[in-house]
């Protein structure tokens, strides 16, 4: 099973190149490196798009490397292409300040006509995380635990577009976390649970997604629903018995000159044997956003999130956010007294412009009086 995901891994690290390699080659170039490089980024027509990766989150701290974009439509006619919304397929080589690595391969593709939608993604991540308690808020911010593990992973979503852009297909799921470490320490205590010293649990099921965005990297318009659920049996391979339920739309109005409000509600809920690891966090730097990813984590998660976004000149946006949420061990337990809220804003700087791609920096301040700071590629949803 290693050697077959090490042979997958590789393969798909090469696509942005294979497919780069069939393009014209006879393009000319206007002006000389880097400058005419920048410009292809900001004209949309560069391909494969190399982007110094640089981001900091509370999760990594300061992580630096490599993100290579590959950009494309599959639609083969002109009328093609315009029926057919763009995909996009990248790696991503990273080192954070905690000492974490992490290689993953992530796509995302609208075949020609949109007749069937791929998405999914493979990777390593040699990670470090902290542990405070589920969903009890009884420690402070400063009383946690490490976990160090090794975490190998293949998702995806394969869906047919049945149609008006009703998407019907399966979702599946291989996670194996491997040499789990807790740092020392007496506090907090880490509780008896399934999955504290290895897990690999293996899922599949149905799913289906509703998308009428006209742009999935940052849309102006339109609405996106998607459900699904996931079964972890032992009869395939997986250690654990559980299902996964997962909930989330999103709604986007656009004010043309005076921007866009973006809405999301998203839930995911178990039920079963949830090791550890799997276990669903709040936080991280799409929703929740302040949060460290795992200052609450329990079986069942829930929130909700609205977002306005404020065009500046042809290339900047101010983007003002507000979220709440929380997560419990069964749905019985959710509790508005133990719902978590957070705010903030941010800066969005437009690096292409025919496929709406954004730099972002995102400040989001919680409930619980800490602030979270993030630079990343793409908007948050």
């Amino acid at each position: 099973m290693k050697q077959f995901l090490k042979i997958v891994f590789v393969m798909f690290f090469m696509l942005p190149f294979i497919a780069n390699a069939q393009t014209d080659s006879l393009i000319t170039q206007k002006k000389k490196w880097p400058f005419s490089i920048i410009q292809k980024i900001q004209e949309g027509n560069l391909r494969v798009v190399p982007i110094p990766a640089f981001s900091i989150s509370p999760e990594k701290g300061v992580s630096a490397g490599l993100i290579l974009q590959y950009f494309f439509n599959t639609g083969v006619t002109k009328v093609e292409k315009e029926q057919t919304r763009f995909s996009n397929a990248y790696t991503n080589f990273q080192y954070s300040s905690f000492n974490q690595l992490i290689a993953e391969g992530v796509y995302s593709i609208y075949t020609n006509k949109e007749k069937y939608y791929l998405q999914g993604a493979i990777g390593y991540k040699n990670f470090y995380e902290r542990y405070w308690t589920f969903s009890d808020d009884t420690v402070s911010n400063n009383q946690f635990r490490g976990v160090e593990y090794e975490y190998i992973y293949v998702r995806g979503k394969w869906m047919k577009n049945l149609k008006h852009q009703l998407f019907v297909g399966v979702n599946f799921a291989y996670n194996n976390f491997n040499k789990i470490n807790f740092q020392d320490g007496t506090y907090p205590t880490i509780p008896i649970v399934e999955g504290l010293n290895e897990s690999i649990s293996i899922g599949i099921g149905p799913a289906f997604i509703i998308d009428k965005r006209d742009n999935q990297f940052s849309p102006q318009k339109g609405w996106f629903a998607e459900g699904g659920i996931r079964i972890h049996h032992k009869s395939i391979g997986s250690n654990f018995n559980f299902t996964q339920y997962n909930v989330d739309v999103r709604r986007y109005l656009n004010f043309k000159e005076k921007g866009i409000l973006a809405l999301q509600i998203n839930a995911i809920l178990n039920n079963g044997e949830v090791p550890f690891l799997e276990k669903i966090k709040l936080g991280n730097d799409r929703i929740m956003r302040g949060y460290f990813a795992g200052r609450f984590r329990d079986n069942e998660f829930a929130a909700a999130q609205l977002e306005y976004r404020y065009p500046i000149g042809k290339n900047f946006v101010l983007a003002g956010f507000l979220s709440a949420g929380q997560t419990a061990s069964s749905v019985s337990t959710f509790a508005l007294n133990n719902l978590q809220s957070s705010m903030g804003g941010g800066l969005r700087y437009l690096v292409n412009k025919q496929k709406k791609l954004y730099v972002r920096f995102d400040a989001g301040y919680t409930q619980k009086g800490n602030w979270g700071f993030y630079l990343n590629l793409g908007d948050a949803f």
